[in-house]
């Protein structure tokens, strides 16, 4: 399944559910990756503050990757229904 996230907060929910859907605890995927429990914790609250290097390392261990894709240019911050958080870069 695909996950269109758009801002680094969003990402914190699919990150501990990644995990958890891999049987694994934060202190496992940090021995995976060769950090504490507390950075993985870290991560998982805070990922807009993690390198982009470690969160694909994360993503691989995860099963996941990461996407580029094109948005809509066609779209403006008025069409955007009420609940959508997407930044209007």
């Amino acid at each position: 399944m695909d996950y269109r996230i758009s801002l680094a907060t969003q990402l914190s929910s699919h990150l501990k559910s990644l995990r958890s859907q891999q049987g694994l605890s934060q202190a496992a995927l940090g021995k995976l990756l060769g950090v504490g429990q507390v950075r993985i914790a870290n991560i998982e609250n805070n990922p807009g503050a993690v390198s982009l290097d470690q969160m694909l390392s994360i993503l691989h261990l995860l099963g996941c990757g990461l996407s580029i894709y094109k948005r809509d240019e066609n779209k403006t911050a008025t069409d955007k229904p009420d609940n959508d958080t997407t930044p209007d870069w």
